[in-house]
């Protein structure tokens, strides 16, 4: 074994970050880093049972809700027992497992940006952050150029202080599109969880007037949430519930990529979504929001449409694909050559520079 690395979550729900950092671990494991997960909660799912599966140990702290102080001593114990070479948090693990990471004299500290700065942490979050970056010898890592901008503005960094990674994806499980002519329902796909900032009611109404244009479509959604109910009872008031299916959460989403038609991602921000990159593997055509990640990964008019998160921006870009085969064909093949920038081993080689470097 080379080093020894913990990832430290609050919980390994199915969600981006999540799943990248089950990517990540999987990937370390097999370029022979001994590798660790720890779970703030106790909580399993399907991403700690293919963890397991793939022979990574995960520690799970059996956090209560709020602020738990309780939380600092397990780790305390748990460091000073497994002795890693490096703690990497994501999300709010930060504040629990850096702090302690420092005191337990842990060399290679680092914590990963999932989003722009301004949204990624509240205000206690990003102060806490601050003092890590600027004192605790801390690297945050951003997963894009554009979300290393938020950083710096935010913490008040320097780009060299930032390094930025891609996020990374098995792209050997996506099976390219192999044709771009209707055939059968012209079928929308979206993957995320049912809050806010997914904008799940603009996907619903700019659809209403869409499939009221073209009633053989259909819009595929995946994922769970608490507005899941809610977006449900919009359909039906909207009278496009039989052509809306609420898949929920999918353990393998390759599937309806592989069928679908186009790829809509109309989020209020995005940091780098993963849902992203395996539409860009599957070579599907993308509209998708001009935001946070999103154009670092894919070009307007290149390899997506890019749009603004409206109603009518989203409705206009559907039309645009849907009266255009070869926009579609066009879109989709950029978007798989660009997609060979978010591999996971891509992703596990880059970390391991920058664990290096500490």
């Amino acid at each position: 074994m080379d080093m020894k690395i913990m990832q430290v979550l609050p919980v390994f729900q199915v969600a981006g970050a999540e799943t990248m950092c089950e990517t990540l671990c999987i990937s370390l494991a097999e370029r022979k880093h001994e590798v660790q997960a720890v779970s703030l909660y106790t909580e399993e799912t399907p991403l700690t049972q293919r963890l397991r599966a793939a022979g990574i140990p995960i520690h799970f702290l059996n956090k209560r809700p709020g602020m738990d102080l309780s939380i600092y001593w397990k780790l305390f114990r748990l460091f000073r027992k497994e002795k890693p070479d490096v703690v990497h948090t994501h999300i709010y693990a930060a504040r629990y497992a850096l702090p302690v990471a420092v005191l337990c004299k842990v060399n290679r500290r680092i914590h990963t940006v999932h989003s722009v700065a301004q949204k990624e942490q509240k205000k206690i979050g990003q102060r806490i952050n601050r003092i890590l970056f600027h004192y605790g010898h801390v690297t945050p890592v951003a997963l894009s150029p554009q979300i290393q901008k938020t950083v710096c503005d935010v913490y008040g960094l320097k780009e060299r202080d930032v390094p930025w990674v891609f996020n990374g994806v098995p792209l050997e499980r996506c099976k390219s599109k192999a044709h771009y002519a209707l055939s059968g329902k012209f079928t929308l796909l979206h993957i995320g969880r049912f809050m806010e900032v997914k904008n799940h009611e603009i996907i619903l109404r700019a659809f209403a007037k869409f499939n009221q244009n073209h009633p053989e479509t259909c819009l595929q959604l995946i994922g769970d949430g608490a507005l899941r109910g809610r977006m449900a009872e919009l359909a039906a008031q909207l009278g496009i519930k039989d052509a809306v299916e609420f898949l929920g959460l999918q353990e393998n989403v390759f599937p309806f990529l592989e069928e679908a038609d186009v790829f809509i991602l109309p989020s209020q921000f995005e940091g780098m979504p993963l849902a992203l990159m395996e539409a860009m593997g599957a070579a599907l055509p993308i509209i998708a929001s001009n935001t946070g990640g999103i154009p670092d990964m894919v070009k307007d008019g290149e390899s997506a449409l890019l749009i603004e998160p409206r109603e009518a921006d989203l409705l206009q870009a559907l039309e645009s694909l849907y009266q255009n085969p070869a926009l579609r064909e066009k879109l989709g093949r950029a978007a798989r050559e660009r997609s060979l920038l978010f591999s996971a081993q891509e992703m596990a080689a880059k970390y391991e520079r920058i664990y290096r470097r500490q």
